[in-house]
């Protein structure tokens, strides 16, 4: 069962998937619409989830589930990554890029893991900038709280930025 994303409890759980790449608005558009459809009939051991999609920045898509309703067992799980994946094949995006997303302006821009350090001591990724926490968000409550935040409150970052203050 599909259910507005605004209208879901903060207690639902969430997932976030970032694209590799910003997505038009007609690609947003199909996402949100596959994915809808999808959702309709998304269900757990035969028993139907309620469930629900926002594509938020461009960049991310967000389905969220209300656990209150029925708990998404792992077979539901892996077939909302499925999802994913063949929309992702289908429109030529990674659904599932790792990189840390940051605002730079009004932009969103990207940096890979491995390269955090060094953009950290060359001061492309800065203390205050906003950072995109995806993998600290589980609920729509934490998308509201703690998903964009100040790089030096990042647990992962808060390291380098005390490395360069030395």
């Amino acid at each position: 069962m599909f259910k507005d994303f605004d209208q879901m409890t903060v207690h639902s759980r969430v997932w976030v998937y970032q694209s590799d790449r910003l997505m038009t608005a007609k690609e947003e558009n199909m996402v949100a619409y596959a994915l809808k459809s999808t959702l309709e009939q998304w269900n757990a051991h035969g028993e139907d989830l309620l469930g629900s999609v926002k594509v938020q920045d461009g960049r991310f898509v967000i389905i969220a589930v209300d656990e209150s309703h029925k708990l998404p067992r792992g077979c539901s799980i892996d077939s909302s990554v499925s999802w994913l994946k063949k929309l992702g094949e289908e429109m030529s995006i990674d659904f599932f890029d790792r990189s840390l997303a940051y605002l730079s302006g009004n932009e969103i821009k990207t940096i890979p893991p491995f390269e955090l350090k060094k953009a950290v001591e060359h001061g492309l990724l800065k203390p205050d900038m906003v950072i995109y926490n995806s993998n600290a968000v589980q609920t729509i409550a934490q998308l509201h709280t703690s998903w964009k935040i100040p790089a030096a409150k990042s647990p992962f970052l808060a390291r380098y930025f005390k490395a360069e203050a030395a």
